[in-house]
Protein backbone atom coordinates (compact mmCIF):
# COMPACT_ATOMS: atom_id res chain seq x y z
CA UNK A 1 0.00 0.00 0.00
CA UNK A 2 2.91 2.20 0.64
CA UNK A 3 4.68 1.76 -2.52
CA UNK A 4 1.28 2.85 -4.45
CA UNK A 5 0.55 5.87 -2.94
CA UNK A 6 4.45 7.01 -3.24
CA UNK A 7 3.99 6.15 -7.26
CA UNK A 8 0.91 8.36 -7.11
CA UNK A 9 3.21 11.03 -5.22
CA UNK A 10 6.40 10.67 -7.28
CA UNK A 11 4.48 10.89 -10.84
CA UNK A 12 2.25 14.23 -9.58
CA UNK A 13 6.12 15.50 -8.38
CA UNK A 14 7.43 15.00 -11.83
CA UNK A 15 4.33 16.37 -13.06
CA UNK A 16 4.24 19.66 -11.25
CA UNK A 17 7.89 20.03 -11.26
CA UNK A 18 7.75 20.36 -15.35
CA UNK A 19 6.77 23.82 -14.60
CA UNK A 20 9.53 25.05 -12.75
CA UNK A 21 12.06 27.41 -14.09
CA UNK A 22 15.75 26.13 -15.18
CA UNK A 23 17.74 28.05 -12.57
CA UNK A 24 15.59 25.93 -9.82
CA UNK A 25 15.41 22.63 -11.39
CA UNK A 26 18.15 20.91 -9.83
CA UNK A 27 17.21 22.49 -6.22
CA UNK A 28 13.24 21.38 -7.11
CA UNK A 29 14.26 17.62 -8.04
CA UNK A 30 16.24 17.47 -4.91
CA UNK A 31 13.38 18.71 -2.11
CA UNK A 32 11.10 16.82 -4.46
CA UNK A 33 13.26 13.07 -3.97
CA UNK A 34 13.25 13.78 -0.26
CA UNK A 35 9.52 14.74 0.01
CA UNK A 36 8.96 11.70 -2.03
CA UNK A 37 11.22 9.62 0.51
CA UNK A 38 10.02 10.65 3.59
CA UNK A 39 6.28 9.64 2.61
CA UNK A 40 7.45 6.70 1.54
CA UNK A 41 9.08 6.13 4.86
CA UNK A 42 6.32 7.28 6.82
CA UNK A 43 3.46 5.41 4.85
CA UNK A 44 4.86 2.35 5.59
CA UNK A 45 5.61 2.35 9.10
CA UNK A 46 1.53 3.90 9.83
CA UNK A 47 0.66 0.75 7.12
CA UNK A 48 2.99 -1.69 9.07
CA UNK A 49 1.51 -0.59 12.51
CA UNK A 50 -2.11 -0.37 11.55
CA UNK A 51 -1.72 -3.94 10.25
CA UNK A 52 0.09 -5.30 12.98
CA UNK A 53 -2.81 -3.88 15.07
CA UNK A 54 -5.54 -5.19 13.37
CA UNK A 55 -4.00 -8.54 12.93
CA UNK A 56 -3.92 -9.05 16.78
Amino acid sequence: MAIVTTVLLAGYVILTLRSVGPAWQATARTVGAVAVVAWYLLTYRIVKRVALEWMR
